[in-house]
């Protein structure tokens, strides 16, 4: 089973349909550097080997250049999904701190894999489900650039949602001028998380929708062999996520539990806490047996 990691609670966009659970978790909370090495140390004699670094957006963290160095001197595998405005420039971000441009060369220097969302061929599109200010669309384009300048290993994420239905081959375009990307995973957007209920009829989209969307993909991009789509039953239980109080869990993807109940913050099994050395070995043992 794959390892998810919360290492940030901030982001640089404000998403309406965000779905990660991380916004609904008290306010600056966060697992320190030491805890979170000490617990990948231990995981990494188990077995565990691949790990992604999420959030909130972890460029957000002040120390993630020196997290990823620790990770990756373990022997980490290490993805991470990331928006990356501040590998492109400083960024004044929502609750007024500032983010430093940070060296692009010295993050690929650490990570295999980065994750950058594109969910639509224009700004308008684009802002439908990420709320920001920036060009956002041109951004994305800049830190793609920045990011092959430096080898990375680059896969581009998509949300489909009901403001993207209608703009699978204009994205196409796009994506197929990115010839150096290594992946493209689009994502049916789930309802999860205090916001992504909240939203859900503004960008909720049904199996059959999905599947029209996916069929207009395949034919229009130029690159099927880097496609993968990824509906519910492929992210059913499927990884465990840590957040950012340290808590451990598996994400449940099913229509049924979506409709019959509102998967917020507190109604999660929770395995274990990695911040507690005792529940260490439960959650290694689960993550090695898979959901």
């Amino acid at each position: 089973m794959h390892l998810n990691l919360f290492v940030s609670q901030k982001c640089f966009l404000y998403c309406k349909g965000c779905y990660s659970f991380s916004r609904t978790e008290k306010y600056g909370q966060i697992v320190d550097t030491y805890s979170l090495v000490k617990f990948l140390e231990y995981a990494y004699r188990k077995g565990i080997n691949n790990i992604t670094l999420c959030g909130g957006d972890p460029l957000v963290r002040k120390d993630i250049l020196d997290l990823l160095k620790k990770i990756k001197e373990i022997g980490y595998y290490i993805s991470m999904d990331t928006v990356g405005t501040s590998l492109i420039r400083d960024v004044i971000n929502i609750d007024g701190t500032i983010i430093k441009k940070i060296d692009a060369s010295e993050l690929v220097s650490y990570v295999d894999e980065i994750g950058l969302p594109i969910d639509g061929s224009n700004n308008e599109i684009f802002r439908k489900f990420r709320l920001t200010n920036f060009d956002i669309l041109s951004d994305q384009l800049k830190i793609y650039e920045e990011l092959s300048k430096n080898n990375a290993n680059i896969c581009i994420n998509t949300v489909v949602h009901k403001g993207n239905l209608e703009d699978a081959e204009s994205l196409s375009k796009i994506i197929n001028t990115l010839d150096k990307i290594e992946k493209w995973q689009l994502f049916k957007y789930a309802p999860m998380g205090k916001y992504g209920i909240i939203n859900r009829n503004l960008f909720e989209i049904t199996e059959e929708e999905f599947e029209r969307y996916r069929g207009k993909i395949i034919s229009s991009c130029s690159r099927k062999n880097i496609l993968e789509f990824k509906g519910y039953s492929s992210r059913n239980r499927a990884y465990m996520l840590v957040d950012n109080s340290g808590n451990a869990w598996i994400p449940e993807y099913n229509q049924n539990l979506f409709d019959d109940c509102n998967r917020t913050i507190e109604n999660r099994d929770i395995i274990g806490n990695i911040t507690n050395v005792d529940d260490w070995k439960s959650i290694c043992k689960k993550l090695k047996m898979g959901g």
